[in-house]
């Protein structure tokens, strides 16, 4: 049985910066480079930069 081919996108998830625990999950193209952008944390009421977390497992 052959291999699956591997996605072209992946799901990736960003973490506030603010420490809050607080993330935003979004589809990327898996050749590109790692995200980050400035979102809204709700719990802290601010915009921050959330940057996108090393995957953990496998």
């Amino acid at each position: 049985m052959a291999k699956k081919a591997k996605s072209r996108v992946v799901i990736v998830r960003l973490l506030s910066q603010a420490m809050t625990g607080f993330f935003y999950s979004f589809r990327r193209p898996r050749a590109s480079k790692p995200m980050s952008m400035l979102k809204y944390d709700p719990i802290v009421r601010k915009h921050v930069l959330f940057l996108e977390q090393k995957r953990k497992g496998k």
